[in-house]
């Protein structure tokens, strides 16, 4: 990367506009899910976390500031149904001119840094759309991120442009900042965990329009304890372009195959690429 990006926490009202200039440029603006300034200072000054990412030569109208991420102390509750201090990791965002500089990546490690730093807990969540692909990816390859959690229409109907006319379908992530899993996910080595595809049970998709779009083919099989990979649409905006029903069907078939893995004891721990076709792995977990 030819600029270097500096990573600051945030407190001032100034940066929190900035961060409202982001939020919009991202989501697209007037859309009303604008996180008020007020919500912002408050929340930066009482135990959370905003912290925002500058490039030398970022967007003149944020100052520089090409993407930011925040949160906030939470509850949650573990396996055993124990209620427990987590940290409520709500949102994160870089400019679409900034996409592909490992930025996201850069937000969340600093995160990672600060929360041991502070050391109340290790354990944060958020949640992300499962038809994200590069989100997916982020979350669950290289942070070492996982899911047992499906939620359907969970923030209901919104209108920005990313979310527009689809149900809020979200994976809920489960990271764990100390495990031996985030670690060796962090490391400079290669992966932990290989999936031969010969031990692989796969959901099928079949090409549209001379293979430059999928679409699923059929419902998602039952798990049968094998390894499961689930395919997902590598662009969502080509799926919104291409109109018709296709966004919907691959919403309600990524939602079918990752419920009835969750619901069979299996977790999220892998998004890979599969015969140039990107999956979501699901391993049983015991």
């Amino acid at each position: 990367m030819s600029d270097s990006i500096e990573i600051r926490t945030l407190t001032s009202v100034e940066d929190c506009r900035r961060v409202q200039v982001v939020q919009d440029l991202v989501w697209g603006g007037g859309h009303g899910d604008t996180m008020s300034i007020h919500v912002l200072v408050t929340q930066s000054k009482s135990g959370g976390l905003l912290q925002g990412a500058f490039a030398d030569r970022g967007a003149e109208e944020t100052k520089g500031m090409v993407g930011f991420s925040f949160g906030w102390p939470a509850f949650g509750y573990n396996a055993a149904g124990e209620r427990k201090l987590k940290f409520c990791s709500h949102i994160m965002g870089v400019l679409p001119s900034w996409h592909g500089r490992g930025i996201g990546l850069r937000l969340k490690l600093s995160q990672r840094e600060e929360l041991l730093r502070q050391g109340w807990t290790d354990w944060v969540t958020w949640t992300f759309d499962p038809l994200q692909r590069v989100n997916g990816r982020l979350n669950v390859s290289r942070l070492g991120g996982t899911s047992n959690t499906y939620i359907r229409n969970v923030y209901g109907e919104m209108t920005d442009s990313l979310n527009a006319g689809m149900p809020t379908d979200r994976f809920q992530v489960d990271w764990y900042l100390n495990s031996p899993r985030v670690r060796a996910a962090l490391s400079a080595g290669p992966p932990n965990t290989e999936w031969p595809i010969d031990s692989l049970q796969r959901a099928r998709t079949h090409s549209l329009g001379g293979g430059l779009l999928r679409a699923p083919h059929g419902p998602p099989p039952q798990p049968d304890g094998r390894p499961y990979a689930l395919p997902l649409p590598d662009n969502v905006d080509a799926l919104r372009r291409a109109g018709g029903t296709l966004l919907f069907d691959w919403r309600f078939f990524v939602r079918k195959g990752a419920e009835s893995c969750l619901d069979a004891g299996y977790a999220l721990v892998g998004c890979i690429l599969l015969e140039k076709e990107w999956h979501y792995i699901f391993e049983h977990r015991a």
